[in-house]
């Protein structure tokens, strides 16, 4: 998901705040990956790391 697509409402509910869930590499804590950006809400999945979608 972009940066720009942050402030999209969810499909489902219609709120507008999102988790970030990320995990944290084992050797260096300060480095993370982006595992899903989730409603807030409702809990729908808008990006799971897997996507094959590019982070740019």
């Amino acid at each position: 998901m972009k940066l720009g697509k942050l402030d999209q409402k969810c499909p489902k509910c219609g709120c507008m705040d999102k988790t970030i869930k990320r995990d944290l590499e084992p050797v260096h804590h300060a480095h993370a990956k982006t595992k899903a950006f989730i409603c807030s809400e409702c809990g729908y999945v808008f990006k799971a790391g897997n996507d094959g979608e590019n982070s740019d």
